[in-house]
């Protein structure tokens, strides 16, 4: 009895997400191109992409998510190595692949947005000049909002 009255308490005593303002907060320059919209990825800006049902997807170079829910799938390619992000909107999970490859590449970072930016997570990654695919898994949405981040 005593520990379901401090399980409630300490419940009742959680902070809850803060209200964000209709305009959204600051991004630090890195993120800056969230604000803006692209049609590829490797643009550092935001890009839509349409989600899928991956019970419907039959294509021999992408793994299917193993996540439960909608997938999406975005290309890019890089030009000089670095430490690269890719920042999703959205809850899911984030693999990336160098094209041709079925292997994910290790993450070398996770994180969230700022606060009120829109932007859920950042996954970071240590890559080489190259193509690149993002596959998406665990998605709600008809779409994704995602963007290729630099450093």
């Amino acid at each position: 009895m005593i520990l379901a009255a401090l399980l409630l308490a300490q419940a009742a005593a959680a902070p809850s997400a803060p209200a964000c303002p209709a305009t959204p907060a600051a991004l630090p320059a890195e993120l800056a191109g969230w604000s803006a919209s692209a049609t590829d990825l490797g643009s550092m800006k935001a890009v839509t992409v349409a989600t899928m049902d991956p019970a419907t997807i039959r294509l021999a170079d992408v793994p299917l998510p193993k996540q439960p829910g909608r997938m999406a799938i975005a290309t890019f390619t890089v030009k000089a190595p670095g430490t690269y992000g890719i920042a999703l909107g959205a809850k899911g999970w984030i693999d990336l692949y160098s094209v041709g490859n079925r292997t994910a590449l290790a993450s070398t970072a996770h994180g969230h947005g700022p606060a009120c930016s829109g932007i859920r997570k950042v996954v970071r990654f240590t890559l080489t000049p190259g193509e690149y695919r993002v596959v998406v898994g665990g998605l709600d949405g008809a779409s994704a909002r995602m963007m290729l981040v630099r450093g």
